[in-house]
């Protein structure tokens, strides 16, 4: 799902990655980042996949470097992260994840 909201995307979670902190179901509230704005080390970043076009990746921001983002699920186990891709180029980065919606209790009884 996704929603254009100004700068602002709203996207909903799929996948286990994220788990704890963001459930399958959940929404997000993700802003745009510009060329000159960065992320901050630990917040959690949205960008397109470097190896599958048209697919995004939501992790956890652990590092910048030279040689771009690494990025790390909060759950390992059923994360593709940096672990395995390596280094996502910076030119990739969405934007960073600023608010989340959890899944409804409407929805959780479905």
């Amino acid at each position: 799902m996704l929603l254009f909201c100004g700068r602002r995307l709203l996207l909903r979670i799929e996948g286990r990655s994220m788990q704890p902190s963001l459930e399958p179901g959940d929404r997000v509230l993700v802003r745009r980042l510009g060329q000159t704005a960065a992320p901050s080390l630990g917040s959690v970043v949205v960008t397109w996949h470097p190896k599958r076009s048209g697919l995004r990746l939501i992790k956890r921001l652990s590092r910048m470097d030279s040689t771009g983002l690494w990025l790390l699920g909060d759950n390992p186990a059923e994360s593709t992260d940096s672990r395995q891709l390596g280094a996502v180029p910076a030119n990739l980065l969405i934007g960073e994840v600023v608010g989340r919606l959890p899944l409804g209790e409407s929805e959780q009884s479905r």
